[in-house]
């Protein structure tokens, strides 16, 4: 973790606010094996029914899975529905 990082992440305790709002990191919340949510990503790279790419702030979000299906889209959410297998950050 850098200098600055770790600054950030005090500052943020201190503010009470969460991690994710400092540094503009995507939050993924996983319901069950048939849903996803990814709020604060940066558009949408790849879709296909066994995958689905995003990209975050300095990282790639991965959704793997079958029959996957784009359920919404808007303003920095997105939502994935089908049988997931995994959620993977790259």
């Amino acid at each position: 973790m850098s200098k600055d990082e770790s600054r950030l992440r005090r500052l943020a305790a201190r503010l009470d606010i969460q991690p994710e709002a400092a540094f503009h990191a995507p939050r993924i919340t996983v319901s069950g094996s048939s849903s996803v949510l990814v709020e604060g990503h940066r558009g949408l790279l790849e879709y296909a029914p066994g995958y689905v790419a995003a990209a975050g702030a300095g990282c790639r979000i991965l959704i793997r899975g079958e029959n996957l299906r784009l359920e919404a889209m808007d303003g920095g959410e997105l939502v994935v529905s089908g049988r997931l297998w995994a959620v993977e950050l790259e």
